[in-house]
């Protein structure tokens, strides 16, 4: 199928990763389980739509809302939801042996460059336009389209779960301790100075009869780690690569030594020092357990948290101890820097050798729908507001049930994914050897610079191994005012 191109443009001519990497990049451990626990399908059902997806919030809510689709439309779902690396790995094995058992696939925004550039996935462009009043591609952020779903001026994805950056805090700490709260809306006085200053105030307080952490982070690598450190990194000015992929010619000579990583190294190390110190282990949801605990005072994360603190449990339904008493605010600034917040998250794309190709754009249709995502938001769990279509933010009802989200629009707003974690085909390559060097130096309290020169000769060696260093590939200047172009295109 074609893509947005208005003129012919080059395909990929540069470095391929090996079917050897490609399995590497879907981790060894998570390759087996896939292999020997979840088993691989050798072909799909005739009468059922496989999906293959994530167990994050959404997928929880759009299982909820399964028999509704099958009862408007007929189409059987079998839906899936393993953890991530069994995800990756079921993906590669799957779409590598050519087998057709992926109808629909929920791929980390981070794997779709390779995804896409294997062509596993169908580029949705054509099926977008076709049904443009139906899709209604205008409506979405444009954030999350570009961080999530494009590559090289193709739509291979849309968003059902769009998460970005933004801080959470205890109203409460901060009134008890004279401390002004974060913004809501950006403010160049809310510096990442100013971030650490409250959490070292806060850090090793009693308050209401807790002893107070400043914070608290993602240790555990390699992606919690990661996802949490690049975003300080990001917004400190530390880049990935010379030039990728908004300016060209791409250049993925490896930049993690230079003075800005060191500072971005240097400033998480001090945030966890005001950290429990279980954290050199936490994942993801441990960090926000341990928010909703009620003895942390503030801590950055994504967006999903901004609810998912509100429980005990991962999904569960007893309250946390915070869940009347905290707020979301704006990410700090770094003075000088121009601001930028990750976004992740989660989009539905067909698998290019689905032999239900129609059936699968029904059901991506109906779950990035604005009506199936309104519905979502307002089960009685109330577990999930990570819209990436702006009217949501102005509904009425869900900002009633999902107060912080005008600061989560403007969080989201100020996004780009691309940028805080470039999505480099061998990025999971690349994000193992970081993560292992973060969770190091916290762990070992080796220093910020032997940290960033360890990252910075693992990366060289990694992108000089797998021919991106010299880079003698195409490039493509994927910027975000060039999607929204096409973006204007296709609403036509």
């Amino acid at each position: 199928m074609s893509t947005w191109h208005p003129e012919p443009q080059p395909g990929w001519t540069g470095p391929r990763i090996s079917r050897r990497g490609l399995l590497g990049a879907a981790a060894a451990g998570a390759l087996s389980t896939a292999l020997s626990g979840c088993g691989l399908r050798t072909g799909s059902s005739p009468d059922t739509l496989n999906v293959l997806s994530l167990g994050d919030p959404f997928f929880y809510a759009v299982q909820s809302l399964l028999p509704e689709f099958e009862a408007q439309t007929g189409i059987k779902v079998s839906l899936e939801g393993p953890d991530y690396d069994t995800l990756n790995a079921r993906a590669t094995n799957s779409f590598l042996t050519g087998q057709t058992d992926i109808d629909v696939i929920s791929p980390d925004s981070m794997w779709l460059s390779r995804f896409a550039e294997n062509e596993w996935l169908l580029d949705l462009t054509d099926l977008v336009r076709r049904d443009a009043a139906e899709v209604d591609v205008a409506d979405f952020v444009p954030s999350t389209l570009y961080s999530l779903s494009e590559w090289r001026g193709g739509l291979y994805t849309l968003p059902v779960a769009a998460y970005t950056s933004a801080v959470l805090y205890r109203p409460s700490v901060f009134a008890a301790l004279g401390l002004q709260p974060p913004p809501s809306v950006p403010d160049a006085g809310w510096t990442w100075d100013e971030y650490l200053r409250c959490v070292r105030a806060i850090d090793g307080t009693d308050v209401a009869g807790t002893r107070m952490h400043g914070t608290v982070v993602c240790g555990s690598g390699p992606q919690p780690v990661t996802h949490m450190y690049s975003q300080v990194a990001a917004s400190k000015g530390a880049r990935w690569f010379r030039r990728f992929p908004a300016d060209t010619p791409w250049d993925f000579t490896p930049q993690f030594a230079g003075e800005q990583s060191v500072a971005s190294l240097q400033f998480w190390k001090d945030l966890f020092a005001c950290s429990p110190p279980e954290a050199i282990n936490y994942l993801w949801f441990d960090a926000g357990t341990a928010f909703g605990a009620g003895n942390v005072g503030i801590f950055y994360h994504w967006t999903a948290y901004a609810y998912l603190v509100q429980r005990t449990e991962y999904m569960g339904e007893v309250e946390s101890a915070v869940v009347d008493d905290y707020a979301l605010g704006v990410l700090p600034v770094q003075p000088g820097q121009q601001q930028v917040g990750n976004i992740g998250g989660y989009a539905f794309g067909i698998g290019a050798r689905s032999e239900k190709q129609e059936q699968a754009w029904t059901f991506i249709k109906w779950a990035t729908s604005k009506e199936t995502q309104r519905k979502m938001a307002l089960l009685p769990m109330r577990q999930f507001a990570d819209f990436a279509r702006s009217s949501l933010y102005d509904d009425d009802e869900l900002v009633a049930a999902y107060p912080y989200l005008p600061a989560q629009l403007a969080a989201m707003q100020q996004g780009d994914g691309k940028q805080v974690r470039p999505p480099v085909q061998n990025y999971t390559t690349l994000e193992t050897q970081i993560g292992r060097e973060l969770n190091r130096m916290l762990g070992s309290d080796v220093p910020a610079r032997e940290t960033a020169d360890a990252i910075q000769r693992a990366a060289e060696q990694i992108m000089t191994d797998e021919q991106f260093v010299p880079f003698s590939g195409s490039s493509y200047a994927d910027t975000q005012q060039a999607m929204q172009d096409r973006l204007v295109a296709l609403s036509a």
